[in-house]
């Protein structure tokens, strides 16, 4: 009896050593935004397939906002605790009094591809084997296309047009096209000559076979982008102040997610995301998932190489106003350790 009474006291302190929300209680909502469903979100999908969010006690409702931009106001606007998405729009809202800081680096290189769809490709001479100056001379009166005006594709169009010595909007014209569905129609009916977004939704209209590969970041095609602020978890600063202990968690969980993928085969990723990419051929999706691998960060620490990289493509493009000092956009302490 003795014996069993110390067995129930040891779980019971083990149990205790857990925080509340894992001791029975119903796990804390957490409302998350994202741009874009694409491959760039797997560490947010992989938390959710392998329940590291529910191991931190948390219930995450995600939601898609179809480009970047209105992700990121809503966290301004306080309807949503945490976005995950690219940190141009944290040094842009920052500029314009709009604090916001990142927690998380979970993809710390560039992953955005360019498709252009054949007969665009035809009519400037261009084939993928074009060298990259190549192709940005073949700019000039093409239409491309991102997912919104405020998002990272559409600060990508504007540094690459005017590194190509063109006018955005004078000699290439920018248009917004939506993501998924919505980009794919856009090239296949050439409403646009040129389209970039997230793999493997560029791959997707190279493989029906009305596109080719433009410009490939994920093969580091433009050596001027390497390391870079790609997706990060957000909070408001007023988070970080109230509520510590929630923001660790959603870090944990998610730097779970990416050690999990790092020691897991690219089959065994491809088939935990395969619910939210069914309609995605399985080969496409398999090389998405192998293109994404490299870029997901197992430390979650955002460097200020990352930062700086970041700033030059926003000044390039002709949105930064003034330099964001590193430490007023950026905290690193909420890190496993």
């Amino acid at each position: 009896m003795q014996r069993l009474i110390c067995i129930i006291y040891g779980l019971v302190s083990l149990i205790m050593l857990f925080p509340a929300e894992l001791r029975g209680q119903t796990p804390r909502k957490v409302k998350l935004t994202i741009p874009v469903v694409a491959l760039s979100m797997t560490p947010v999908y992989l938390a959710q397939a392998k329940n590291f969010f529910t191991e931190e006690g948390l219930d995450v409702d995600v939601t898609s906002t179809g480009g970047g931009g209105p992700d990121i106001r809503a966290l301004i606007a306080g309807e949503v605790d945490f976005s995950f998405t690219t940190g141009d729009n944290v040094i842009l809202a920052y500029q314009e009094g709009k604090p916001l800081v990142m927690v998380a680096s979970a993809l710390n290189r560039l992953f955005i591809n360019w498709a252009i769809h054949k007969e665009s490709a035809k009519a400037k001479g261009i084939t993928e084997t074009s060298s990259l100056q190549q192709k940005l001379k073949a700019l000039k009166g093409l239409t491309v296309g991102v997912t919104n005006p405020a998002a990272l594709t559409s600060h990508l169009a504007h540094f690459v047009i005017r590194k190509a010595g063109y006018n955005p909007q004078q000699d290439v014209q920018v248009i917004p096209i939506g993501a998924g569905p919505t980009w794919l129609a856009a090239l296949e009916n050439r409403k646009v000559d040129v389209a970039l977004t997230a793999p493997p939704v560029p791959e997707t209209a190279i493989s029906r076979g009305f596109a080719m590969m433009f410009i490939d970041n994920t093969k580091g095609e433009d050596p001027a982008i390497s390391e870079f602020l790609m997706e990060n978890l957000i909070v408001r600063p007023e988070t970080l102040k109230n509520d510590a202990d929630l923001v660790r968690r959603m870090v944990r969980a998610l730097i779970k997610a990416n050690k999990w993928a790092a020691s897991s085969t690219p089959e065994q990723i491809a088939e935990a995301l395969r619910p939210t990419f069914a309609k995605t051929d399985p080969a496409i999706h398999l090389a998405g998932v192998r293109a994404v691998l490299p870029t997901l960060s197992q430390d979650g620490r955002t460097t200020e190489k990352s930062v700086q990289a970041t700033q030059d493509v926003l000044e390039q493009a002709g949105l930064l106003k003034k330099r964001v000092a590193y430490g007023d956009i950026v905290s690193n302490e909420f890190l496993p350790k």
